[in-house]
């Protein structure tokens, strides 16, 4: 669903490139399957063989056997005791294979355990969580959870600790800082390297240009990290490979690179423009492996591969089309998993092949 993600859209300096329209662009055969027609997938994860997909309005998580190359229902849906299940992540503790979901509609996490054969079953919950985003990202058995915020009131990031899975519990939360005094921050989506929480906060605080961010938080003690560093409005998504988090700006259809080899001053390596020849890509989901980064047009329906050997110097590499509105990428193995956030959206299965 676009629930949360419409939040995100509406919070709506290095220009160094921009993404040619090419006649490489093509349309793949793209594998694709509809959860529900009455829902609207959110979030992807990948474990073993297997995809699970959040549904909202309907509350449910889908499970496909993906290693085929195409999505196979492997269970039943789960059903969850919420109506808006958005971000997922999975891991295995104490050898049992454990799901972490936040519900955006009751403030509250799921633990479920992960069954051999793909489905799922209730171990625990925890609620007291405001207004949690889908963005959630894992770090040992610390899931960070992104708190929205208010018109009034700034965002921030919760620390639930899953160690005991069928007994979550919050251990801190941390609230987020003004770039500029009234302004309000809001935390949309998390990464974490080396011990430090990256957020991706906008805000429709005035003056728009200025008000938008990404902070870090200490993810041992909670604590804020350095000063915010202000990016273009409208920032949606975040990765981390290395030294360098990528994130994607939707108003300005741009993505951009940051130097976060110290935490406390984070530095912008370029900001790239995804508009070409009047056809913006107005970005959200961002992945990135090895040299590559991948992004999701949303609205134009378009996944755009770049090379990001040099974070510096990001290029355009190739587009490939017939994806309706991309909100979420993930990797599976060789292929790469899209949610369509839309009512009745699909799953896509894309072979990473098919960018070459």
């Amino acid at each position: 669903m676009r629930i949360a993600a419409l939040l995100a859209v509406c919070l709506s300096s290095f220009l160094l490139g921009c993404r040619p329209m090419s006649s490489t662009i093509s349309l793949p055969e793209i594998s694709s399957v509809t959860p529900s027609t009455l829902g609207l997938p959110n979030s992807v994860v990948s474990f073993g063989d297997y995809a699970f997909v959040s549904v909202q309005k309907t509350g449910q998580i889908f499970t496909y056997n993906v290693s085929s190359g195409s999505q196979v229902l492997a269970v039943a849906p789960y059903a969850v005791p919420c109506a808006d299940p958005s971000g997922m992540v999975v891991t295995t503790i104490a050898g049992r294979t454990v799901m972490a979901v936040v519900c955006y509609d009751t403030g509250s996490l799921l633990t479920l355990t992960v069954h051999a054969d793909g489905s799922l079953s209730a171990l625990g919950s925890v609620s007291g969580l405001a207004i949690p985003y889908p963005g959630i990202v894992l770090d040992g058995t610390n899931v960070l959870v992104p708190l929205f915020g208010t018109a009034l009131s700034n965002g921030g990031v919760a620390k639930v600790s899953i160690a005991s899975p069928a007994s979550p519990v919050i251990v801190a939360t941390t609230t987020l800082a003004s770039p500029a005094p009234g302004q309000v921050a809001n935390a949309g989506y998390l990464a974490v390297a080396r011990g430090t929480v990256y957020v991706a906060s906008g805000s429709e605080s005035a003056p728009l240009s200025s008000s938008s961010s990404i902070q870090g938080v200490d993810e041992a003690t909670m604590t804020l990290v350095g000063s915010p560093l202000v990016v273009a409005h409208s920032p949606q998504q975040i990765a981390v490979q290395g030294n360098v988090a990528y994130v994607t700006i939707f108003d300005g259809a741009q993505l951009e690179s940051i130097d976060i080899s110290n935490p406390t001053s984070l530095k912008p390596l370029q900001v790239l423009s995804l508009a070409a020849d009047n056809q913006p890509c107005n970005a959200e989901p961002v992945v990135v492996q090895g040299d590559l980064a991948f992004v999701g047009c949303y609205p134009e329906g378009v996944i755009d591969r770049f090379d990001i050997s040099n974070p510096s110097q990001m290029r355009w590499v190739k587009s490939i089309v017939g994806i309706s509105s991309p909100q979420r990428l993930v990797f599976a193995d060789s292929s790469l998993m899209i949610t369509s956030s839309t009512s009745g959206g699909a799953i896509y299965q894309v072979s990473l092949g098919e960018f070459d």
